[in-house]
């Protein structure tokens, strides 16, 4: 979030959303929304399959606090935290 990097998204087909790196954990619930997909990318180091909102730039979050980390399902991690 120092950074102060930049997002934005781009709606995209599941197969290209692939091709460029997004990772995406839900495909089946992907294809079931006819194959379109957000993609959003925040500066070079992610490209996420997700439906949004996010903000403009990190630095707009400020400072977080990690409240917990736990197992969401098999192979994916959860973390819980709050800002300010």
């Amino acid at each position: 979030m120092r950074r102060n990097s930049a997002s934005h998204f781009e709606v995209l087909s599941l197969a290209e959303a692939k091709a460029r790196g997004a990772i995406g954990l839900f495909e089946d619930k992907y294809v079931q929304l006819g194959g379109k997909v957000k993609v959003y990318f925040v500066g070079d180091f992610s490209k996420e399959v997700c439906g949004g909102p996010h903000v403009d730039h990190t630095g707009e979050l400020g400072s977080f606090k990690i409240l917990k980390e736990e197992a969401s399902s098999a192979g994916v991690r959860r973390i819980k935290a709050v800002l300010g």
